[in-house]
């Protein structure tokens, strides 16, 4: 049984990482996906690998740090595909510095993508939900919004302020059966993570955050709103009496 079957998706920074994932996994249980990012290229091969697997999508660029641009994947979605039924704020950036070392322009750029980006999208998708008689809302944090690490100061306070959001606007969605939760991947092997040098045999893969994100996006989870679920990497399957 396809658990997304007909539902329409937006995934930013869809592109890449956990976010290109999340497309196929979405794509996989029947949904109608939106591919959005920065990069024409990245979500083209994303959008164009669905369809050739049989499934429907598009790409559309988008910064969404801009309003503007936002409300063109809104209004895009739209035309295409009618409604809007799950939207994954998956889009973000980081840096690695130290607080003294942080330029201010820096720092802003960190917590447009992450925390206003996510604020955006959601502001411009409420509308199209509540027409269709509410929808959901993931929102990809991090371990970093839930305890501090050093160097990671702009990412941390805009993943705080993710989750924060999150809970407040999840209170807002209940009269609209808007229902909103955040995953807080803890490290998993991104393009991001690998600014900081580890081993990456300790990491989550994009693919482990998928299962949590079709089930908040179905109708599983139509009584679950404002919840943040840590994903942490606890060793190697093999290695769990499995």
């Amino acid at each position: 049984m396809e658990r997304l079957k007909d539902k329409v998706a937006i995934i930013t920074g869809g592109g890449r990482g956990i976010g290109r994932a999340i497309a196929f996994g979405f794509a996989a249980e029947g949904a109608k996906v939106v591919v959005a990012a920065r990069t024409q290229a990245e979500i083209e091969a994303v959008a164009g690998e669905i369809i050739l697997n049989g499934g429907e999508a598009f790409e559309h660029v988008t910064d969404v740090s801009d309003e503007e641009s936002v409300r063109n994947l809104i209004g895009a979605t739209i035309d295409r595909f009618g409604s809007i039924d799950i939207l994954v704020n998956n889009a973000g950036v980081g840096n690695i510095r130290p607080v003294y070392g942080v330029p201010k322009k820096s720092f802003e750029s960190v917590l447009a993508v992450n925390l206003i980006g996510t604020f955006l999208c959601t502001k411009h998708v409420w509308k199209p939900m509540k027409s269709n008689h509410g929808g959901s809302i993931i929102n990809v944090s991090s371990i970093g919004g839930l305890k501090g690490f050093p160097y990671l100061s702009a990412y941390c306070a805009s993943k705080w302020g993710q989750i924060g959001f999150t809970k407040a606007a999840a209170e807002e969605g209940k009269a609209d059966r808007i229902r909103i939760n955040a995953i807080a991947p803890g490290k998993a092997d991104t393009n991001f993570r690998a600014q900081i040098r580890e081993n990456k045999d300790e990491m989550l893969q994009p693919e482990d955050h998928v299962g949590v994100c079709i089930f908040l996006a179905s109708d599983e989870s139509l009584y679950i709103t404002g919840e943040v679920i840590p994903l942490e990497w606890y060793g190697p399957i093999e290695s769990r009496g499995e």
